[in-house]
């Protein structure tokens, strides 16, 4: 019986461990990049919050009809590493975002390129700076 509960023991530990790392994604498990989506809309909140920034952006369709797309991106340190930071974004600001929708059909994707009111545009992308350079 008391190598039985301790066998318990040390298997609850090692689930409960284990936790953190089963519980982050990839990028490819949530978001579709076969499934780019363009969302011209108004900033209405920003979660500047680890692991995963939000922008939240109210994105009106040809009838009027608003819906709030989350998108979600890098945390906030490589965010501010690549120039971006919470003020630059702005509640109120329109904004043109090139996103990666979410496999699950709602109104989540993650964020690739924003385009800002001016015609500023910023990249959010890890990895190969060829492919950065080629979105559209």
């Amino acid at each position: 019986m008391r190598t039985f509960i301790t066998g318990l023991l040390v298997t609850a530990a090692l689930t409960l461990a284990a936790a953190p790392v089963l519980a982050h994604h990839s990028l490819a498990a949530e978001f579709d990049e076969n499934a780019p989506v363009t969302l011209i809309g108004v900033i209405t909140k920003i979660e500047w919050i680890n692991p995963h920034a939000y922008l939240h952006v109210d994105v009106a369709d040809q009838a009027g009809k608003v819906t709030t797309w989350s998108l979600e991106t890098f945390p906030p340190s490589t965010l501010r590493r690549g120039g971006l930071t919470k003020e630059t974004l702005g509640l109120g600001q329109k904004v043109t975002l090139l996103a990666f929708k979410a496999r699950r059909g709602e109104a989540l994707a993650f964020l690739r390129k924003i385009t800002f009111a001016d015609g500023h545009e910023l990249v959010i992308w890890l990895g190969d700076p060829e492919q950065a350079s080629k979105v559209k």
